[in-house]
Order: C-alpha cells, then structure tokens, then sequence
C-alpha cells in the first residue's frame, strides 16, 4: 500500500500528556464521520465499525511502572479508487526524552494500480483533517523548531522571530520543509499570509510556512546568501541540509518567481496549481524521510498488533457478501414481514433493514454511475491507443526508411571515390531534446531564437494548470512537437511565397525538411454551437497585436489537441497570419485544459 502523506512532530515532554491530547483530538475528529466516530474507545484496543464501508482499529500499550503509553488509530475506507488508510501514532517513551512524538501516515492501495508510481498523482491527495486538528492542539515541532499547522507572520521589528527563521532553515535536525515567501508590494501581509494558507494547504503538516513583510524580507536578505533569496511575491522552499556557502546547492531548493507567482492571482487567493506545484516536492520530501530508529520499532510493533487485530476481527465478527441487488430484496424481504409472525423483527430492528436497503441502492446506483463513467474512459482510451498505434507504425517506418536512405547514400558515395566522406559520423543532431516539464516548456518559448516564426499571447496561468499530472511530461511533448510543426509551417509558406498552403494540407503533404505532426491532432474549425454561442465564442478570443487586430482580440477557432482522455483534455489555439501584407507570424493565444463546449458551463 504506497504511502502519500507523512508528518512526524516532537512536543516536549513538559507540555502534559501527549497520548490523551491524541485521543481528544482524533475523538473529535472522528465525531466529524457521524456518531459511530464518538463511539470509539481509546482507552483499550479493538475495532469498531464506523460505516459499512469505514472502520476503526485501536492498539492502546500503557506500562506505568516503565511510564510507557503507545496509541494507534487506523481508519480504514474503501472507496471507488481504493482503499485509503490513514494511521495516526503517538509515543511517550522516557527513553526519548525531551521529547514526545506523534506522526500521521496516509496510504492508498489503488483499485487500478499504474505501474511506475503515476497513480499517485492521479489522486487527489489532501492532508487528513486530523494532521491539522493535532498541529492546533499540541506544541509541535520540527527538530528544535515549531512546525506550525498554518503559515505565521514574520515582521522584521521582532528580531527573534526572525532569528528564528534564520536558525529554522539551517538546522539540521529539520526533517520537513519549509516554505518562505515575502509579501508583494500590493498586497497587505495579513493577506498574502491568507492567500499561502490556502496555496499550503495540499502541506499542512509536512512543512513550516512563514510569510515575511518588506522589512523582514531585507533583515534576512542581509544574512543568506542571494542564491537562497526569499523574493517578495514569490516563494522558496527550502529543503532539509541546506548549506548556505555552497551555490549549487540552491538548485535543490525550488523557488517559485514573483512574476509566475503574479499570473495566478485570483481576488483575494491563488489558483489551484499553485497549491499542487509547491505541494510536489514538500510531499516527495516527507515521503522520503524515515522514522527515528526507536520509532521504527515501535512501528513494527504496532504495525503488527494492528495486522492480528484485523485478522482477528475478520474471524471472529464475519460479514456475509451478498451481490448488492440481491442483499437489497433479501433484506427489503425480511423488512416487510408481518408484525405477527414468528422470527418477526421488532419496529427498530425494521428501520435498521430499512436504513441497509436505502444504503444498498445507492450503492447500486453509485456503482451503475462509476460504470457508465469506467467504460466512456475505456472506449477514449482505446481510441488513443489506436491513434498511438498508427503514429508508432508510421515512426518506425519512417526511422526504416531514413536507414536505408542513409546506408544507399554512404554507398554511392563510396562508389564515387569519396571513401573519407563515407566514412564520416553524421554531425550530432543540433534540435534539443523536447521539455519534459510546463515550467521547462515556458522557458524554453521564451527563446526567440528557438520559434522566430511564433509570437506567444497565452496566460502562464493556463499553462500551469498542466502542471502535478501523471501526464505532464506527454502534454508538454506533443505541445513541443505542434510548436515546432507550427513554426516550420510559418517558414514553409516563408520559403514558398504564394503556395497557399493551409496548415492541413502542409500536414498531410508533409514537404521534406520541416516539421510536422499527425493530422488527427489538428481541428481546424469550432463546432456552429460554439461559434453561434456568445460565451462560448468569446472563450475563444485571445489576445494578438494591435498591428494584426486593432481590437487587439481575435477568434481562434483552429486548435490541436494534446489529449483525447477524459478529463483535462488540454488544447493548443492558433492564429496563422502569413501571406502578402501581414506579419508573418503564427500567434499562439492559449495553451491549457479544454475550453468549455456546453452552455451551462
């Protein structure tokens, strides 16, 4: 089952009972779930049903003579993408002092596993309720410094605080990251610090956020070197080990510019994939740290306890499966049986079948729902990979063919006496590889001398949104590869003056020496419903040059698609303006998910 989420505090032992402020704590949080939640005992171990899709499992270890207190809780959910387990520990061992330690694991075992560790980043992975709750209630720490459950305000009239983010960073003892960013110069700290609490949302619990203003900003400026600035309106995360004398060592240090940072904006707070881009690497550090190794084994021990009463409950307590729709008349069946009969039900025993029949026809209908939604995306997918099939077939005919045209030309020249020009290494390719990433791609189209024949009107916002999917690296690819295509169409019609050529045609005559992608990528036209609609026509105006537009807006209906997949679907919009009299430019206007195409949207 991979793990997705992991936080670990030490609360000093002089701040009281750890484990009974973690029983209060996931007490009230499981009240949350609904009354069976307020049921569950903490004070001995066992297992308690939550739901019939949800249950409890409680290890509880107290050893007063040795002032040994050990609580597990496991909640266990199955859902219609796995089964999701969130397990939350807490330790008082005097073997550990100072310290006291609690921590929170979450782990999914997916319904459809993806080889290669992409399902992760198919969920849509939150920290569990109860990380915050317990980061609120307890004098968390992360190493010997707080890890606090929200973003705090460094102001730089409080010089300890200060110094205390200074020494927050360097500290070696810190397992967790830590996420700085100064207030822009248009916004009020109280509202930058409003804005990064919900960007750091996806972190709570796996990193300290601290917001600085101007003056804060400058009295730490002034002590870390400028390779590890903290730049005002935008954001550096600062990983475990940082060594401040060495420059290299700030690339392992992601930071997140003023400008990226000024494109995602939205009223008061910022876009989603702000959350989700701060929110990788935070993640992938927590996941990869390990337990102290006295808390590895009371993990192992723990672990095992939980595993035998599972076992245990599964023999002792069986569950009968039935098929739902048939357990659905059976108990309906047993409801209405006459009040007067034998083996009759009592008036509450019959709202509880009542209740089980309500509960196993929405199942029913929610399962009936998934299955529709499961073989839509099966008849897409299938439709992609026989769209991938044909370009593989036509890949590998081409690189056959480009073989033995460079194997036919080698003889000839060998034929002709030019025995050293046969002989020579063809020179290295000089095209780059394609970007693998949506921040590669936006600064490798910032380059002029890359696209000449593109000028770029598109949002980075949009293209952000791209961004934390499994299929990140596969958009950004086929985006490059339309790019390029668009580019080399623009110096086709450049290098052939009055041919005509719409950009289909270049694509299915493919001319020697340019670039070129599959047609079935390529819409040239919107539906007459989106055209014919007004907000959803004017989605499809982007901005291009007064020279081209005195409006400085233009409908782009013609589009290529980097997707068919249900979901994000992401689109590339174009606008060619080639020929006698224009720019000679392809404008590209917006690069990001699908653009509605209903109405209601």
């Amino acid at each position: 089952m991979p793990l997705v989420y992991r936080t670990l505090v030490a609360v000093p032992e002089h701040d009281g009972d750890l484990v009974a402020v973690t029983s209060t704590v996931l007490s009230r949080w499981l009240s949350k779930r609904g009354n069976s939640g307020a049921r569950v005992d903490f004070s001995a171990s066992g297992r308690h049903e939550l739901s019939n899709r949800s249950r409890a499992l409680v290890v509880r270890h107290d050893n007063p003579d040795e002032g040994l207190s050990f609580l597990r809780l496991t909640t266990e959910s199955d859902k219609a993408d796995g089964v999701w387990r969130t397990t939350v520990t807490a330790v008082l061992d005097p073997a550990l002092s100072p310290w006291l330690y609690a921590w929170i694991d979450m782990a999914v075992d997916p319904a459809s596993p993806v080889e290669d560790g992409a399902e992760q980043s198919r969920l849509d992975i939150m920290p569990p309720e109860a990380a915050r709750m317990l980061l609120d209630a307890v004098n968390g720490h992360d190493g010997d410094f707080p890890l606090p459950s929200s973003p705090r305000i460094v102001r730089g009239r409080d010089e300890a605080l200060v110094d205390t983010l200074l020494a927050t960073i360097r500290d070696p003892r810190r397992r967790m990251a830590v996420v700085a960013t100064g207030a822009p110069r248009d916004v009020t700290v109280a509202d930058w610090r409003g804005a990064m609490t919900g960007a750091l949302a996806r972190c709570t619990g796996m990193c300290a956020g601290y917001v600085l203003d101007a003056a804060a900003q400058e009295g730490v400026g002034g002590r870390l070197p400028p390779w590890l600035d903290i730049p005002p309106g935008g954001v550096r995360t600062f990983l475990p080990g940082v060594d401040p004398a060495d420059e290299a060592d700030a690339a392992r240090h992601p930071r997140m510019s003023p400008a990226t940072l000024d494109t995602a904006r939205d009223g008061g707070g910022l876009r989603n994939w702000v959350g989700a881009a701060l929110s990788r690497r935070v993640r992938d550090n927590a996941l990869g740290m390990l337990l102290p190794e006295p808390l590895q084994a009371v993990d192992a021990l723990l672990t095992e306890e939980t595993d035998d009463l599972r076992r245990t409950s599964a023999v002792t307590t069986p569950r009968p499966v039935v098929p739902a729709a048939r357990g659905a008349s059976v108990v309906h069946q047993a409801a209405q049986a006459p009040s007067g009969s034998s083996g009759l039900v009592s008036a509450q025993e019959h709202e509880v079948l009542e209740q089980q029949v309500q509960r196993l026809r929405e199942e029913v209908t929610r399962l009936s729902a998934r299955v529709s939604d499961l073989s839509t995306e099966r008849h897409e997918l299938l439709a992609e990979t026989a769209d991938l099939g044909e370009e593989l077939d036509t890949a590998r005919e081409q690189l056959r063919a480009a073989r033995y045209e460079s194997r036919w030309l080698r003889e000839q020249a060998r034929e002709a006496g030019l025995f050293q020009l046969a002989a020579t290494a063809a020179p290295r390719d000089p095209q780059r590889k394609p970007p693998v990433s949506v921040r590669e791609l936006l600064e490798r189209i910032t380059d002029d001398s890359v696209l000449p024949h593109l000028f770029f009107t598109i949002e980075d916002a949009t293209v952000y949104e791209l961004s934390d999917s499994r299929k990140e690296s596969l958009w950004v690819t086929r985006a490059w590869e339309a790019l390029l295509a668009l580019n080399d169409y623009a110096r086709y019609q450049f290098d052939n003056p009055g041919s005509g050529l719409g950009f289909h045609s270049y694509l299915r005559e493919t001319p020697d020496g340019y670039q070129v992608i599959p047609v079935k990528r390529l819409a040239s036209q919107e539906s007459d419903y989106v055209r014919n609609r007004g907000k959803l026509n004017d989605k499809r105006l982007f901005r291009v040059p007064e020279e081209v537009e005195p409006s400085g807006r233009v409908p782009m209906y013609a589009h290529i698609k980097l997707d068919i997949e249900y979901g994000i679907c992401p689109r590339l919009y174009f606008y060619p303006h080639l020929g006698p009299g224009t720019t000679n430019r392809v404008y590209i206007g917006y690069l990001g998910r699908h653009l509605p195409v209903q109405q209601s949207n």
